[in-house]
């Protein structure tokens, strides 16, 4: 039997917007108690999530400022790009996590112990994802005699300068430290605030998944010079499905972990996708392979919303 995860533990007591409230009524015995998630009105729920998740996101833009300029010092400090990038990285994944556990009035240990367990149902998820894209990758190999679409060619330009040296700090940024950074904000941070307010598992994954989307779009910027209209429009859909699929696994499993691993997975195999060519849909290489996609995450997904439906994960709603 599949543990689906319980989420009591972000709501026992008042945190967020809520918490603010509660510090700023007076100290005697007659104050009204500040009432709890499920004691407010949808509709008001509604409006404190906007405001909870407008003051994350801007909490978390000037942790990214913030971190960048410790990238800077160090970088300017040793002149090593890699570590700069770690130390930069390291010191955004410290911020959000203490912004979240005063957000969530949880103590930072107890913030992170809940969310990095890592047991072998996790290995398990993580070994099929393996597996999946490895056939996937021999399949559109063996299919693509040309092997534009995907082929080690790719891999090469991805992860090599013009210059011909490897380009260390780009891997670690493209499979290591973006995954890193957007699991912990877009599901340990998005995901969260709205499990908290809306009290809805699969609201706050479609919620999550749709900013996921939005923010890929900041690549139409570079259509021409690193990427194809269509590599961008393919990579907009995909990070919709994926972060759905990541949000939902996230209300099931309770690990971040697994969040993190599931995207580097994806992201090592995505290594191998052409940036530049123009994707015709028409083709049956193509078409078949978008479709192949979709079933399987579809399946998936479906799956997780059964997991959901039949258990409701320390009474929260699931709808």
């Amino acid at each position: 039997m599949v543990h689906v995860a319980t989420w009591r533990w972000l709501s026992t007591k008042p945190n967020g917007v809520l918490a603010a409230l509660m510090a700023l009524q007076p100290p005697d015995g007659d104050a009204e108690k500040t009432p709890t998630s499920s004691e407010i009105p949808v509709a008001i729920r509604c409006v404190v999530l906007i405001m909870e998740l407008t003051v994350v996101s801007g909490g978390a833009f000037l942790l990214l400022l913030i971190s960048s300029v410790v990238g800077a010092l160090v970088r300017s400090l040793i002149g090593e790009n890699v570590v700069a990038r770690m130390c930069e990285a390291a010191a955004f994944g410290w911020g959000l996590v203490t912004f979240m556990s005063w957000f969530f009035q949880k103590p930072k240990r107890e913030f992170m112990r809940r969310l990095t367990r890592f047991g072998w149902s996790d290995a398990k998820t993580c070994l099929t994802s393996t597996l999946l894209h490895s056939a996937a990758v021999l399949g559109l190999t063996l299919w693509d005699e040309d092997q534009v679409l995907v082929s080690w060619r790719n891999v090469e330009t991805a992860v090599r300068r013009s210059d011909g040296s490897v380009a260390t700090v780009e891997i670690m940024q493209n499979l290591l430290l973006a995954p890193m950074n957007e699991e912990l904000f877009f599901r340990g941070v998005i995901v969260l605030v709205t499990i908290n307010r809306l009290q809805s598992l699969k609201w706050s994954a479609w919620i999550s998944s749709f900013l996921f989307a939005a923010i890929h779009l900041v690549n139409a910027r570079r259509i021409g010079t690193q990427y194809s209209a269509s590599y961008v429009a393919f990579q907009v859909l995909w990070a919709w499905l994926v972060g759905l699929f990541l949000a939902l696994q996230l209300a099931v499993s309770e690990s971040l972990t697994q969040c993190l691993a599931l995207h580097m997975i994806n992201n090592i195999f995505a290594l191998g996708v052409s940036k530049t060519r123009a994707m015709d849909v028409t083709q049956p290489i193509i078409s078949c392979s978008v479709l192949a996609a979709l079933t399987i995450y579809a399946l998936a997904i479906t799956r997780q919303l059964q997991l959901l439906s039949n258990k409701k994960a320390g009474g929260l709603k699931e709808n």
